[in-house]
């Protein structure tokens, strides 16, 4: 077994992380909550057992681990594959004669033309590459090949001592090139062929017409690559001077433009200069993609078998079944939504199936749209709305490669533009289908349900249309229904959070009353002055009792005792 993205695995580092942050999480929430309400909080909240928030957190974290490593792309199972390669073939034509080592241009033509060419095939993948070598005479130097190294080991080693027969041989050069790519065909009718022909045309010889002709006949394009300024240079020789002619005279090498672009007339082609500036690559690029592509080789590839379904499958049942556990009602609705989604299947974008399969660069990005290879076809697309920016098919096109490549909001961007660029009913429905589709990829519900139904509009007998829009619309109630009972429990939440304060206060007030009342009802303590008056008066009460009685018995002392009787003696 294989991992496509196994840097995804270190993320699996994370997930004990995760686990402890989960329990402490859980842990702050009991303690908070037994502050509000006190021992008995658990009485008050809908919370459900510790056995059950156990298992959702253990659920929690094995749905994390699948998602990981369902993006990790697990793969075992090989499979052979056919793969046909196709592309445009091309051939590099490279003039080694002495006038290429005049330096008009900087360092000279020759070493020049070998750095341009070698930083032009360093980003080209078009197809297949030839390189002929030329002066006087022309051979094959390097056959056609998708091996771009090799190309560039010979082009780096490309000389004017390479030939013996000097001279500029423009028809052997062409002939040359025609033949190896004859040789190269696989008989695919599709598409034209091509011939860079790096040069400064001087010393013609004048039968290049007929060549220039064949090779039009035989569906080859020819782009010259002018080498070198008008105005010319000098060319020097091994011994240290310049080149001479027999009559001793210096010779001075110029560029025959003229010639060069009536040959590139011939066969279609277009001039490209190499002079003070550099090689217009993106140009020349365009061109040759513009020409088509024709089937070159069949390719057996061994691919293993995706296998992420399984492990992504598996986190989503255990994050449906974890969701199960919750106690409040909102879980189900978000569960049959989900279980709504997995069972109704949306369908998939289609715009690839309106592009015109006769044109070149297009048909190519389809094929590689067909074949999966989404990177490719998204480059090849842009590539081609690059060319023609106002297409809205082109704009379709980019948009399902981007959608594959689950690059949501951007899809959705080219699928607004292609509307917005087309008046066609089929093309706009078709633009509004797969806007909708976007955004119900990325959970845009309303924008998704807006987009379907314009394209319901224009496009009512479509199945794959009314299916997503019935999912976006019932995604929505769902989800309306959601945020109605969340706003009600959070309503409901606030009524007996306002109860529970206002019970508060009520036990507060009470409290303090009480406090209030405590004094009032305490027995008061006599004050000590107040004691000691008391007793003084109690004492004085005393005396004056004391007195009264002692002047009642004095005059009785005095008197002396009664007689027992009446009588006197």
């Amino acid at each position: 077994m294989t991992f496509a993205h196994g840097t995804w695995l270190w993320m699996l580092l994370g997930v004990p992380i995760l686990g402890v942050v989960l329990v402490w999480a859980q842990r702050r929430a009991e303690y908070r909550l037994v502050a509000l309400l006190g021992t008995n909080a658990s009485r008050h909240v809908e919370s459900g057992t510790e056995t059950a928030r156990s298992w959702r957190r253990a659920l929690l974290l094995a749905g994390v681990i699948g998602l990981i490593l369902a993006l990790a792309r697990p793969q075992w199972g090989a499979n052979e594959v056919v793969v046909t390669q196709r592309g445009t073939d091309l051939v590099v034509a490279l003039d080694v004669s002495n006038s290429m080592r005049a330096q008009d241009v900087t360092p000279d033509r020759l070493v020049r033309a070998r750095a341009e060419l070698a930083a032009f095939l360093e980003g080209y993948d078009l197809g297949r590459v030839g390189l002929v070598l030329f002066a006087g005479q022309a051979f094959v130097q390097c056959p056609l090949t998708l091996d771009l190294g090799s190309i560039q080991l010979f082009l780096g080693m490309a000389d004017t001592d390479m030939i013996s027969s000097q001279g500029t041989a423009l028809a052997a050069a062409l002939e040359t090139a025609a033949d190896l790519l004859d040789r190269g065909d696989e008989g695919s009718p599709d598409g034209r062929r091509a011939v860079l022909l790096v040069t400064d045309g001087e010393d013609l010889e004048g039968d290049w017409q007929e060549a220039a002709e064949q090779c039009d006949k035989r569906g080859i394009t020819v782009f010259p690559l002018a080498v070198g300024s008008e105005e010319g240079g000098l060319v020097p020789v091994a011994d240290g001077g310049v080149l001479k002619d027999d009559q001793g005279n210096v010779v001075v090498s110029r560029l025959d433009l003229p010639s060069l672009e009536r040959l590139a007339e011939a066969t279609g082609g277009q001039v490209f200069r190499l002079g003070t500036g550099t090689l217009d690559r993106e140009g020349l690029t365009g061109l040759l993609a513009g020409l088509g592509q024709r089937d070159l080789e069949d390719r057996h590839v061994s691919a293993y078998r995706e296998r992420f379904m399984w492990p992504l499958a598996l986190a989503l049942i255990i994050l449906a079944i974890r969701y199960f556990l919750r106690p409040k009602g909102r879980t189900l609705v978000m569960t049959l939504a989900a279980v709504w989604c997995l069972t109704a299947g949306v369908h998939e974008a289609h715009a690839w199936d309106l592009l015109d399969q006769h044109a070149a660069s297009v048909g190519e990005g389809a094929d590689l749209y067909r074949d999966g290879l989404y990177e490719q076809a998204l480059d090849v697309f842009l590539q081609a709305r690059s060319r023609q920016p106002d297409d809205p098919r082109l704009a379709l096109a980019v948009g399902e490669a981007l959608w594959r490549l689950e690059r949501y909001d951007e899809a959705q961007r080219e699928f607004e533009r292609a509307a917005a660029l087309t008046d066609d009913s089929i093309l706009k429905a078709e633009s509004h289908y797969n806007t909708g589709t976007s955004a119900l990829s990325v959970g845009d519900l309303e924008s998704a349900t807006r987009s379907l139904q314009q394209a319901a509009a224009l496009a009512p007998d479509q199945a794959d249309v009314l299916t997503n829009l019935e999912i976006a619309q019932t995604m929505l109630e769902l989800a309306q229904k959601q945020e109605e009972q969340q706003d009600q429990e959070q309503q409901q939440d606030q009524e007996q959070q306002q109860d529970q304060e206002q019970q508060q206060d009520q036990e507060q007030q009470q409290d303090q009353e009480q406090q209030q009342d405590q004094p009032s009802q305490e027995p008061k303590e006599p004050d000590e002055a107040e004691m000691s008056k008391q007793r003084a008066e109690a004492i004085l009460k005393g005396l004056d009792r004391d007195e009264e009685e002692l002047k009642r018995s004095v005059p009785k002392r005095l008197k002396g005792p009664q007689p027992r009787s009446g009588r006197r003696w």
